[in-house]
This record gives structure tokens, sequence and C-alpha cells, in this order.
């Protein structure tokens, strides 16, 4: 059976991605320039609340004009824009001068807003978008981890492609991102200073690739590969023991007293790698060690997860051949249940030789916990 190549819609996101991360850097570098010995918050009309908006619009715009028919969920709407014109002004004054302007062809192939009142209609379409079990629609996080974003720290753009509640297209824009060396290839506060940071994409059955970041065509990809050939060495299953978990203490979503009890019980050592941003934990899942493990366990207190903070980055580590991702209950998670997952129940990412073992001990921690 020929497997889907989306080449078309690869191509578009990809650039779209870039595009709109050169606008983070922008963004970034500026505040810092400016109030360097002041904290910005997304609170206010803050330059994380403007870029939020900008990369938004920009990515919409860019993959509705490729593919009208597709429908589109986003994290934001334009009420705030609508209410505060000035806002509003700040957010197309970016959007405008926001371009690809190192190649003049593949900035030619992204749509962009033509006005401030096309600009929030753009927004409003992921802003009300239903998702769903059947048909396409494109899923995006604008600015995934705004809280690392304002400190310079890592933080990511997505844009995933959902074909009948599963991933077929998965882009991460990490403009931040500096492999460190050692077992914790990324770090919070390894943050490349020089360059753009890097991007990692995948197609289902095409496998994950990883580039640097620019500000024209992309450029050469370099193909991530953690799949281990049957005999070689190396390819035993990973020990509880030796688990590293990727986790972050700050999130209000997550409880990670729950995750530091499976690492004891495990006899793993614990805290492992701290990141905020949800999409660069899994980036870090991705490029670490096959002993890198995630586990989520949801808050009570918290709504159910958004489809943003995950889609894309799952089906990454996927087809990197990092490991396996099911809900608590060793359930696929499920794309199709409109703008949450509501249809499963945590989160277990891991070598599949030791994904099963993590699996039972946490089954245990919640048959406990009733």
């Amino acid at each position: 059976m020929t497997v889907r190549s989306f080449a078309r819609e690869r191509l578009i996101a990809e650039l779209a991605v870039q595009r709109v991360s050169a606008l983070t850097r922008r963004v970034l570098s500026s505040a810092i320039n400016r109030r360097r010995n002041s904290q910005i918050s997304k609170s206010d009309a803050s330059p994380v609340t403007v870029a939020d908006f900008a990369v938004q619009a920009l990515i919409i715009s860019a993959v509705h004009a490729a593919f009208p028919d597709d429908g589109i969920v986003g994290e934001e709407d334009a009420r705030a824009l609508r209410q505060d014109p000035e806002l509003a002004r700040q957010v197309w004054e970016l959007v405008s001068t926001t371009r690809l302007d190192e190649d003049a062809e593949c900035d030619a192939l992204l749509a962009a807003p033509r006005s401030i009142d096309e600009l929030c209609e753009l927004i409003d379409l992921g802003g009300r978008g239903a998702g769903g079990r059947t048909g396409r629609f494109w899923c995006l996080d604008p600015i995934d981890g705004t809280a690392s974003f304002v400190k310079n720290q890592q933080y990511a753009v997505s844009l995933a492609l959902i074909e009948d509640g599963r991933e077929v297209l998965g882009v991460l824009g990490c403009p931040n991102l500096k492999l460190a060396d050692g077992a914790e290839r990324v770090r919070e506060t390894c943050v490349d200073e020089e360059g753009m940071g890097l991007m990692l994409s995948a197609v289902r059955g095409h496998g994950a690739i990883m580039r640097e970041l620019g500000r024209g065509a992309l450029l050469a990809p370099t193909r991530i590969d953690r799949r281990v050939p049957a005999g070689a060495k190396g390819a035993a299953v990973v020990e509880l023991k030796d688990l590293h978990f990727i986790d972050s203490t700050l999130s209000t979503a997550t409880l990670s007293e729950k995750v530091h009890k499976l690492a004891e019980t495990a006899g793993a050592p614990y805290p492992g790698t701290e990141i905020f941003s949800s999409h660069m934990r899994y980036a870090a899942l991705i490029l670490g060690g096959r002993e890198h493990v995630q586990v989520r366990f949801p808050a009570a207190r918290q709504p159910r997860w958004c489809i943003w903070d995950h889609a894309g980055a799952q089906l990454i580590y996927t087809e990197s051949g990092a490991g396996k991702i099911t809900d608590l209950h060793g359930r696929l998670i499920d794309f199709g249940k409109g703008r949450d997952l509501s249809g499963s129940y945590g989160i277990v990412a891991a070598d599949e030789s030791v994904h099963g073992k993590i699996l039972e001990l946490a089954t245990r921690m919640l048959e406990t916990d009733r």
C-alpha cells in the first residue's frame, strides 16, 4: 500500500512555521533590549500577547489559502483585538512586516493578511474551529511555553495536520533550541544565541527529520532515526532504574508529585530534565536517549487538555522511532474528540521495551488512589 507523502502540505507547513519562528525571535530580541530589567507577561498587551496573535494569523493565512477546504483549530480568538484597537495595531504592524526575506520565491508561497479586519477573521477561524472525527483539520499552538518565552528559554511553535482523528503531519519550530552535550540534550537555559534554532517535523509513515531554522528557503534536513536494529549493540531493554524523566514541576495541568512517586517506585532518579513547554518536553524525548520517558498524570482541578498542546509533536516522537505513546489506560491518544483530549487520560511516552512496565506501575498508582 502506498503511503501518502503530503508533500505540498509539508512544504507549506514547514515554511509557515519557519516564517513565524523568525517573527518570535524578533519580538523576543526587541523585548529583551527594551525591557531588560522588567518582567513581561501574557496578562496585558505585552510582546508575548502580540506575538501569539501574529503567529496564529500568519500560520492560518498560509494554510487556509493553500488548503481552503480544511478546518483549523487554534488556541486564540480575536475578541481582544476587536476590543482594543491599539493591540490590534501592534499585531498588524508585526504581521505586515514579517516575511521570508532571504527567498522571495518561498515567501510568495505563503499568504498573509491584507488588513486588520482580515487578520481578525483569520484568527477567529482557529478560535472557533471544532476539529472532530472525520475529515482534515490543522491544529496550531502559536507559542507553547509563554512563561519560558518571556524568560528567553525554551518555547515552541507547533502545527499539525489531523485526518480522520489521527496525526498525519507534524511540524515543531523550536526557535531557541540549541542541543547540549551529554544526556540532557534539551535544556531550558541552553539557548541558541547565534542561529535561529531548530525545526523538527514528520509525516506518518515517512519518519522524522530535523533542520536548522532560517529566514528563507528550507535548509538541508537530517533524519532522526532512534530505532535500534535487532541484534545491534544497545538493543537490550531499558531498565526501570535507568529511566530519565522529562517533566515540569511548574505545570498546573499535571501532577509532578505522582511522577516523582513513580520514579521512586521504579528505582530511578528524579528529577531528570525540567522543561516548562509541553511541546519542548516532547522535543527532549525525541532528541534524548532511549531511557528518556514522560509520564503525565492530569491534575483533577484542571480542565481537559487541549489538543494543540500535544498534536504534531507526538507524531514526530513515534515517527523518529523513539518509542510509543498511550494514555494511562494503554489507549492510543485520541485527536478526534474536538478541541480537547477528552477521549484520553494522561500520557505515557517511552521506549517500547519499557513502556508496558511503566504503564503497569502507573496503573497500580491509579488503583491505589481510588
